[in-house]
């Protein structure tokens, strides 16, 4: 799909479905269990596509959108300023010099890894209008090309955190591996997931405000979102689902 993305009906059309298939998807993953698919929240990851592909599953539903790049990000955001409900995530990793681009828009935080880019974002914490983050966990510490803090790392980041008016702990973000053996990835995301109750169990105890509340659990994307949500999420990030293969790779600024 090019860059004049959803200009036409038969593009239109394509949205509806990808989208239907998604949520169709959702339902089928969390049969049997307690959970209801309105439990859970679609973010759209629109990164490497027009402003006007994300416009364009708005007008179908969808508020929740997430970009990597903080230039790309708020080149998107000012364009989409007009539509005042739409919520912003930033996913990707975030260098602490570029929280500058991006704070002004709020966007809720998934990846926060390290002490050194919460020092960042504690510069811009205004319990008036408070910063929303997740911290990024490790899946599989085995996997060097993902992301994302150790258990000890993640206790250190929660106690600060809980120490700095204006920045509200969420929940937790994962990366899984690309690996075709769903029983590791089934056994990975239960750890993770376990791991992260624990950690907000253990923030809420200094935070009591949160007891009554589950975390956010992002986990899942568009190949892996059954077994994710299997094992608790209740956030999915899907892009090439949703908003096929993107055109060309977004520079990382």
């Amino acid at each position: 799909m090019n860059n004049d993305f959803a200009t036409t009906d038969n593009e239109i059309s394509f949205a509806r479905e990808r989208l239907s298939a998604i949520r169709s998807r959702i339902a089928t993953a969390l049969m049997g269990s307690q959970r209801k698919p309105e439990d859970v929240t679609i973010i759209a990851v629109s990164k490497g596509h027009p402003a006007e592909a994300i416009r364009q599953f708005y007008k179908l539903g969808l508020r929740d959108f997430g970009e990597s790049y903080a230039q790309e990000f708020s080149r998107k955001a000012d364009e989409l300023a007009d539509l005042k409900d739409l919520r912003w995530h930033f996913i990707g990793h975030l260098q602490s010099n570029k929280v500058k681009k991006i704070i002004h828009w709020k966007p809720i935080i998934h990846a926060l890894d390290r002490i050194s880019l919460l020092d960042e974002l504690s510069k811009y914490a205004n319990p008036a209008e408070p910063l929303k983050v997740l911290l990024q966990l490790q899946v599989d510490p085995s996997d060097a090309n993902k992301s994302g803090c150790a258990r000890r790392e993640a206790d250190e980041l929660c106690q600060r955190i809980s120490n700095i008016p204006g920045l509200n702990l969420e929940g937790f973000m994962g990366i899984g591996p690309d690996i075709d053996d769903h029983e590791r990835l089934k056994w990975l995301y239960e750890g993770f997931s376990s791991n992260a109750h624990l950690l907000w169990e253990q923030y809420s105890l200094r935070d009591p405000s949160r007891r009554t509340r589950d975390p956010k659990i992002s986990l899942g994307m568009s190949d892996d979102l059954e077994i994710a949500l299997r094992c608790g999420s209740n956030l999915v990030r899907i892009g090439t689902a949703l908003f096929g293969p993107r055109s060309s790779k977004p520079q990382a600024t």
